[in-house]
């Protein structure tokens, strides 16, 4: 065992320095400001760091500790949040009663801080590897930072993403796809619908017929730790005045897949063509929204027997904690390291629920344990 960030006030002042740096679309310069800040705190302390240019001048963070040769473990956090919303007092944190708040707080300053102490912590540790810190931008807007880490590197044969699972182990999650179905007609007067072609009544049809198709064909497939694939008719939009026949209308949904799905989009298309030859003189085209299209949003999955998973239940175990796997309600950037040859996990300090609302907050024990976790499992998945 190797020696950890034990230190509360330690992860507990970092989380609070990084929530006083704003870095959410907008703020001035987004996540710069907390990679400066952030560069600086490794290298007082011993660790030097890298940039890995995005987008702009917007960059990722990586720093390292261990050996270069043998097996890497990515400890990836992202440097963004969402914006102040309705949260009073977001950028100014403060502690009360054992409880840490402030915006990002939960998502996820605070399980950046506990990564930073922790490899810290593992500087100058006997490992048979790597540990890297990796610091991504824009997860909140599309996550082109993960994807740049991916394409750049370094592989990682290992990553723990950080987001807030109160500490629990995170094997799966869902995936993600925003789809816009845009509906083509042709206007004319109210008073005459019949020349023209309504959009907005073949997305109404369109609608129901996703939630009762659709919606029927995810949830005939069960996951043991993620429950049900689920759709959602989250936006219709279309047309200028009630006298006024529609040419154009816009419905957005919200699919949420298990791991080895079904292709969404080629689905949602055969349903609109088939809505669209119901309502003459009307034509449908599908398309991913930004969201969901920078980086593909897949599914997560990890075997619980895998070596990163076993090693972070034994970490949990070691701590007092719960190593029960579960599953998550959310999507993360870790799909998508996942997805491209890296072992993943996601466990980190904070409840979701807290996330981007107005009571942001993270539990300072959780900080604590969380810096200890990171270490532990590096040092066992690393172990000589």
């Amino acid at each position: 065992m190797t020696r950890h960030a034990k230190d509360k006030a330690e992860v507990v002042t970092l989380t609070e320095d990084l929530i006083r740096i704003e870095s959410h679309a907008e703020a001035p310069g987004r996540e710069a400001e907390v990679v400066r800040f952030l560069a600086g705190w490794f290298r007082e302390r011993g660790i030097e760091s890298e940039l890995e240019p995005v987008e702009g001048k917007r960059a990722n963070l990586l720093a390292r500790v261990g050996r270069s040769e043998g097996k890497r473990l990515l400890l990836c956090g992202h440097l963004d949040t969402v914006p102040a919303g309705s949260m009073k007092d977001s950028f100014s944190p403060r502690v009360e009663k054992g409880i840490l708040r402030g915006r990002g707080a939960c998502d996820m300053k605070g399980a950046v801080a506990a990564m930073a102490c922790a490899l810290v912590a593992l500087r100058g540790a006997p490992l048979r590897g790597e540990v890297v810190f990796g610091g991504t931008v824009g997860e909140e807007t599309g996550s082109i930072g993960v994807r740049e880490l991916v394409a750049r590197g370094p592989h990682a044969d290992f990553a723990v993403v950080g987001e807030p699972t109160a500490l629990r182990l995170g094997l799966a999650h869902k995936g993600l796809a925003f789809i816009r179905i845009t509906l083509t007609g042709r206007a004319a007067h109210g008073s005459v619908p019949h020349q023209g072609a309504n959009a907005a009544l073949a997305a109404a049809r369109l609608a129901l017929e996703i939630e009762r198709e659709l919606g029927a064909k995810l949830a005939a497939r069960s996951h043991p730790l993620l429950g049900k694939g689920t759709v959602c008719v989250g936006k219709i939009s279309g047309g200028t005045r009630p006298n006024i026949v529609p040419d154009r209308c816009e419905v957005e949904i919200d699919c949420r897949t298990l791991p080895g799905g079904r292709d969404l989009l080629a689905e949602v298309e055969r349903i609109a063509e088939r809505v669209c030859a119901e309502v003459r003189g009307v034509s449908a085209q599908v398309a991913l929204m930004e969201e969901c299209s920078i980086v593909p949003h897949v599914p997560l999955e990890t075997p619980a027997s895998s070596r990163l998973a076993r090693a972070a239940a034994e970490a949990l175990t070691a701590l007092g904690l719960d190593p029960t796997p579960v599953g998550l309600s959310y999507w993360t950037d870790g799909a998508h390291l996942s997805a491209n040859g890296t072992e993943t996990i996601i466990l980190g300090p904070g409840d979701i629920a807290l996330a981007h609302g107005p009571d942001d907050a993270v539990l300072v024990a959780e900080l604590a344990q969380a810096a200890f976790l990171y270490a532990e499992i590096a040092s066992r998945v690393l172990a000589q």
